[in-house]
């Protein structure tokens, strides 16, 4: 054997040493990261994945590890003995290729699982630098002026002035600068105003287009809004959404005044529209190495970074985007370092290198077709339209429900915005690309799926086009296609008749806000997922078009001009996803309709139908029941909006019992529909006596995590007489407008509320106290925050006792209008001062003229760590 074979094998052997000891510093960085989770499930498993590790390196487990070598020669050639013996040599290297591969597999698996925002949260905050931070301060001073009312932030396409003006936003909030902080992104988002309203908790009904006239008999506050308006292009379409911004919150009878922050590339576009602008530009050299090393590894002096790591900082040119997309890919190991630098220096420009690096990298087909789908989708879109579109393109393999689909695609759009192809906000609810990496997707989805490549028909697998103008062909004949979305901005065109003729694969098909489509239209009765979103369309064309698609499965027709729902929906068998949101024309379903689609497992009806057959005495037997909904035993989701009369006229559930999230309105009177808490299971009733008797109200109520109550005519006490349960799983609890409540509890013999966060009273004339006599000390244990507003009667919030022994962590308090209010806290017992609510960090006391103290048994209350005299 010559000597230049057995060095052959040592360099092999040494190569999967070098891959174990990179996924072993990976493995160890993430357990002593200060920012992971302790409680991470896998926590374990990687300890014990690291002493096997240590084991083999140790040689106690291969048994062929030469200490005097390794001294000599260093950890790669720690476990193998060099020896003359070709065959001990080969039988070492099989060895070692086999465990030290398990080793790294087993280590790359554990570590995909983790949830990624645990592999180190800091990297997701806002990283304050000399820089940076002068001109956070400034803006925060600026918002906080009285005299000025607009600011504008203009700088360079990824310098970071989303993410500065979202630190705006998190300080704004944690310190209440502002009563409410909402940030929209305005670049093509055409329902940019409805957001605004969602995320106030208001109706856009009254806005600064119509006259502000005073309401008799109403003393209106004020509530100071910033708001945030990201990624501004033109001067114009700023002052189009001005006049459509509303004006009041008709919840709290409080008109709404606005400090609004801007956010744009170009400075001229500010120009009169801010009052005081701010510009911001990449980092310096040594801020950009610190951000770099920050991201790159866990602990810093966990690891030294290979030589030339300046040097792949350096090509970032100071861009936080760029710098965040390659140091997060080095860290998690996506990206080997010296590819990086070689892609680097030999990719113009320096952001389509990052963003390369971080989607070459993605796990697998489908989530770099996921990513993809994003980025098409526009800024702030939404997770169900995504969602829609997914499982349309089967990009969610293994799944069985759509509750495991949705879960699957969450956990997709968290890896993406952890490699920093998504922007890190929007929660479960939407999503964000920024405009370079939409722009760098696009020439990925030219390249990958022939994205409107009319110059290769019969290559295209996807078409996105924002008008009909755009198609240069009135028949398709595209074999591979499987994508097409339209969104038609001229309403006076209409859809070729041939247009989908040779489109066998066709999948998901989005037409948007199309007025006129032929009946003889043919679809590919293989479509999976059919949107029709914000379309005029006769009830009649509609029945047409679905009677041939027996395939469907998603079906949407949020916004749609319809009045009647086709009864060929009926054919629909194996229909999951019904979305008819926004139908605000719809009245008629035919009986039978719904309950024939056996297989549905979500029905979205937010602003919709609601003319249920229970409460409608003409035609009685031709209408939609809700009874039918109990019969859709796979239905899992579902968003609707009944009525009283419904309620009385149903015995047993009223809904199937495995729901696990549902948002229930009754009434017209509540506005939205959507959760400032992120909860899944909403409920918004005005009830009396006889209705909170029912046993299928009563049921629903025990299973709420979030709880809007009105009217309450007849219930005295809440907890005894709606659930004597006491609300085990509710979260978040609004009370208001109801005459009769006196007491929230009263001689509870249950732990009430035990994990209830928010707690919200309004308009309780004849409230006399919130708990009244027992209440056991796991009540309002987890209750972070109060707000009690023209409550009357009341005279305090809690007593001393309840204070001290189950609000250890209430938060805030807020207290308004409340007439004979004397104390917030009930003198009822002698104590140290300093046991109660030592966690207190907010107070707003307002209106309250017989107020004395905070408690009136001490003499002074320590609170926000200063004294509070009375």
């Amino acid at each position: 054997m010559s000597q230049k074979k057995l060095q052959a094998k040592i360099k092999i052997q040494n190569q999967q040493v070098a891959y174990l000891e990179e996924e072993k510093e990976r493995v160890e960085r993430y357990l002593n990261d200060p920012y992971r989770s302790s409680e991470n499930e896998k926590l374990k498993k990687l300890q014990e994945w690291l002493d096997k590790t240590k084991n083999f390196t140790n040689g106690s487990e291969n048994g062929l590890v030469d200490q005097d070598v390794g001294e000599q020669n260093g950890k790669q050639i720690n476990y193998f003995k060099l020896c003359l013996n070709y065959q001990r040599c080969k039988k070492a290297e099989r060895k070692c290729k086999k465990t030290a591969g398990a080793l790294v597999q087993e280590a790359r698996t554990l570590l995909e699982d983790i949830p990624l925002e645990d592999q180190n949260e800091a990297v997701n905050r806002f990283m304050s630098f000399g820089s940076t931070k002068n001109v956070l301060d400034k803006i925060l001073e600026a918002v906080q002026c009285p005299k000025i009312n607009t600011i504008g932030v203009y700088g360079e396409s990824g310098t970071g002035k989303t993410m500065l003006v979202r630190e705006v936003k998190n300080i704004g909030e944690k310190q209440k600068l502002f009563d409410a902080v909402v940030m929209v992104s305005v670049n093509g988002n055409p329902r940019i105003q409805d957001e605004i309203a969602r995320d106030l908790g208001v109706s856009n009904e009254l806005t600064n287009q119509e006259a502000s006239k005073p309401r008799k008999g109403k003393r209106l506050t004020e509530k100071k809004v910033l708001l945030i308006l990201d990624e501004i292009w033109k001067p114009e379409i700023y002052w189009k959404l001005h006049e459509k911004l509303p004006l009041e919150d008709e919840n709290e009878d409080r008109l709404l005044s606005y400090k609004i922050l801007l956010t744009t590339r170009d400075s001229p576009v500010l120009s009169g529209l801010s009052e005081i602008q701010f510009e911001i530009k990449p980092l310096e050299e040594k801020e950009a190495w610190m951000l770099f090393k920050k991201i790159a590894t866990y602990r810093t002096e966990s690891r030294s970074l290979p030589s030339y790591a300046r040097d792949i900082c350096d090509k970032c040119n100071g861009l936080p985007i760029a710098i965040a997309t390659v140091a997060k890919a080095l860290k998690s190991g996506q990206l080997r370092w010296k590819t990086a630098l070689q892609k680097l220096l030999q990719s113009h420009p320096i952001l389509d290198s990052a963003f390369n690096g971080s989607y070459d990298y993605l796990k697998s087909f489908e989530l770099q077709r996921t990513f993809l789908l994003c980025s098409l989708m526009g800024h702030n879109a939404a997770v169900q339209d995504l969602l829609k579109c997914t499982i349309g393109l089967g990009l969610l393999p293994q799944v069985n429900s759509m509750q495991e689909a949705r879960d699957a695609l969450l956990n997709s759009i968290t890896k993406l915005r952890y490699s920093s192809l998504l922007r890190n906000s929007g929660g479960n609810v939407h999503f964000d690309t920024s405009d370079l990496v939409m722009k760098f997707a696009k020439s990925i989805a030219l390249k990958e799926v022939g994205l409107n490549n009319w110059e290769e028909m019969k290559s295209i697998e996807w078409i996105h086009l924002s008008n009909t103008s755009d198609l240069p062909i009135n028949q398709l004949n595209c074999p591979k296609l499987t994508f097409f979305h339209l969104s038609e901005e001229d309403p006076s065109k209409p859809i070729p008749q041939d247009l989908f003729t040779g489109t066998e694969e066709l999948r998901v098909l989005g037409l948007t806000k199309i007025c006129t489509m032929p009946q003889s239209i043919s679809l590919p009765y293989n479509l999976h997922t059919l949107r029709l979103d914000q379309s005029v369309l006769r009830d009649a064309d509609m029945g047409v078009i679905i009677e041939q698609l027996w395939n469907l499965q998603v079906f949407s027709l949020v916004g749609c001009d319809l009045k009647e729902l086709p009864e060929q929906i009926r054919r629909l068998t194996k229909l999951k996803l019904l979305d008819l949101s926004d139908c605000t024309k719809l009245k008629v379903i035919a009986r039978g309709v719904l309950s024939s689609l056996s297989r549905l497992e979500e029905l979205y009806m937010r602003n919709s139908f609601d003319q249920w057959a229970e409460g409608v005495k003409e035609q009685k037997n031709e209408i939609a029941s809700l009874s039918e909904l109990q019969q859709l035993t796979n239905l899992t989701a579902i968003e609707v909006r009944i009525n009283i009369c419904n309620i009385q006229m149903i015995t047993g559930d009223l809904f199937p019992r495995n729901l696990a999230r549902y948002k229930i309105f009754e009434g017209d009177k509540w506005h939205s529909w959507d959760s400032s808490y992120g909860s899944s299971k909403i409920l918004k009733l005005k009830l009396d006596a006889k209705i909170s008797s029912e046993l299928s109200v009563k049921k629903l109520l025990m299973k709420t995590e979030e709880l809007h109550l009105r009217g309450l005519s007849g219930v005295k006490n809440v907890v005894n007489e709606l659930d004597e349960e006491g609300f085990q799983e509710l979260k978040y609890l609004f009370i208001q407008d109801a005459q009769n409540v006196q007491h929230i509890i009263i001689n509870s013999v249950k732990p009430a509320f035990p994990v209830l966060e928010v707690l919200v009273l309004r308009n309780l004339e004849k409230m006399e106290k919130i708990c009244h006599a027992l209440v056991l000390e796991s009540s309002f244990s987890k209750l972070r925050m109060i707000t009690v507003e023209s409550c009357n009667q009341l005279k305090n919030l809690f007593s001393s006792s309840i204070a001290k022994r189950s609000l250890l962590q209430l938060q805030e308090i807020r207290v308004t209008k409340c007439q004979n209010l004397e104390e917030i806290v009930d003198g009822d017992e002698q104590g140290g001062e300093e046991d109660i609510l030592k966690e207190l960090c907010s107070l707003r006391l307002e209106d309250l003229p017989n107020l004395i103290a905070f408690n009136c048994s001490y003499k002074r209350m320590a609170l926000f760590q200063a004294q509070v005299f009375d």
